[in-house]
Parts: structure tokens; sequence; C-alpha cells
């Protein structure tokens, strides 16, 4: 008995929804195998729970004062017991060093 065309074709269709069906399930395994594999990390590496802090209410601190301090501290810790003269912003150079940073400015303005 010979097969028609139209047998072929749907033998054919047929065979191939079969093998779609088999790889989406394939992936759809693998892709729940990776959001388990992922909630099981992160419930290893879940932060603690969050301890409540108390707040004490004191009056405002002066950052300047803390930021010296930090300063100082630092100091002390990597060069030993010195005396910090001054603490603020490095004055601004004269000489080479604003030359060649105002021909550097210059240079990106448009020419008129």
């Amino acid at each position: 008995m010979e097969h028609s065309m139209f047998d072929a074709a749907l033998n054919q269709a047929i065979f191939s929804y079969v093998l779609m069906a088999v790889i989406a399930s394939i992936t759809a395994i693998i892709i729940r195998g990776i959001v388990y594999v992922l909630q099981a990390s992160q419930k290893k590496h879940a932060p603690a729970p969050a301890t409540p802090v108390l707040v004490a209410v004191n009056p405002e601190q002066d950052e300047g004062a803390v930021v010296a301090a930090a300063i100082a501290a630092a100091v002390y810790t990597v060069l030993g017991a010195h005396r910090l003269v001054y603490i603020g912003e490095a004055r601004r150079g004269y000489g080479w060093t604003s030359d060649v940073r105002s021909r550097h400015r210059d240079s990106h303005t448009p020419r008129v």
C-alpha cells in the first residue's frame, strides 16, 4: 500500500509537533532547575535579620571637627605622634601647573 503525499506530510507534521513538545519540556525542566539552584543559593547567603537600633537624641555635632579628628587619628596611626598644623583645602598652585591647566582648558573652547 502506497502512502500518499498527504499522509507523508501529516506524519512529518505530527513528528515535528511531538519533537517540539519534547524540546520545550526539556527546556522547561532545565529552567526550573536553574531557578531552584538560584533560590537555594540565595537562602544560604541571606542576610541576617536587621536588629533594632536605638537612636539617642544628642545635640548636632560639628562635622568639621569630626573630619579633623579622623584625619588626626589617621596621621597618628601612620606616622606616629605628630602635630597637625593646618587642615583645609590645598592652595592653588602658581607656576607651571596653573599654566598647563589653563592651556588645557583653552584647548577645549571653540575658536571664534
